[in-house]
């Protein structure tokens, strides 16, 4: 689990590689996308590399304490209402991307896959929320299947602008490159991965509660919705949140 000291010896390690990081986005090419509904493939928050969530904390510190708390709320709510409730990536701001320049390798790759690789995601996503269906039944909650089968199809309206598309191998070789930034976090990294499973929201969340409560508390604010069409547990979580959350 990150204690705030562990926080700390991270943000510290890792602030030094954030430049690269940059370097490594850069690596991409400039894309724009045809769809007639920008902000639909925001729906979810991708998983990160422990570096890309450490560049969004610093990102979150450094902001006026108002629209620092509204976002870590943002986080919690999509992590705790999640999958019954879709508001998208707590980025996402008016169907635009909030931290742009700072987006994460998986939100970059997205429509520069190839057809197979982005079809097989996709499947694969798809059979992950029937999985979780058939979980929270067996919790005692049947979750409205529209809820969780919200999956678009992959995107085929991603161009590049001013450079040639990159091919799978090129995407796979940036992408460890950026893991292997993790490399002087590997402590750390393991904590991420194994306790937070690369979700940022879960580790938000954790923050605030506490991870053991945070388990607890999505199955309580889940069935509240579920039954209810409200939760009064999430807003009084909400209430809690602060900005040492990010200290």
């Amino acid at each position: 689990m990150f204690e705030k000291t562990d926080l700390r010896v991270a943000l510290d390690t890792a602030r030094p590689l954030f430049g690269e990081l940059q370097k490594q986005y850069q690596k991409l090419p400039p894309t724009r996308c045809n769809c007639q509904t920008p902000g639909i493939c925001c729906a979810y928050l991708p998983q990160t590399t422990l570096i890309e969530a450490l560049q969004w904390i610093e990102i979150l510190r450094q902001l006026p304490d108002p629209e620092k708390i509204d976002n870590l709320r943002s986080f919690v709510s999509f992590y705790l209402t999640n999958p019954v409730q879709h508001s998208g990536c707590p980025f996402r701001k008016q169907d635009l991307c909030g931290i742009y320049e700072f987006r994460s390798f998986a939100c970059r790759a997205y429509g520069l896959w190839s057809r197979s690789i982005g079809d097989g995601r996709t499947e694969q996503s798809r059979w992950e929320r029937r999985r979780l269906l058939a979980q929270w039944k067996r919790l005692g909650l049947n979750l409205p299947a529209e809820m969780v089968e919200q999956e678009i199809d992959y995107c085929d309206r991603v161009e590049c602008v001013s450079r040639p598309a990159v091919s799978d191998d090129r995407l796979i070789a940036i992408l460890e490159s950026i893991y292997r930034m993790d490399q002087n976090l590997h402590h750390h990294r393991k904590s991420f991965e194994a306790d937070y499973h690369s979700d940022f929201s879960f580790w938000m969340t954790s923050r605030v509660l506490g991870l053991r409560k945070s388990v607890l508390m999505k199955f309580a604010v889940i069935k509240e919705i579920v039954k209810q069409g409200k939760s009064k547990r999430l807003t009084a979580i909400l209430d809690k949140v602060t900005p040492d959350v990010l200290e």
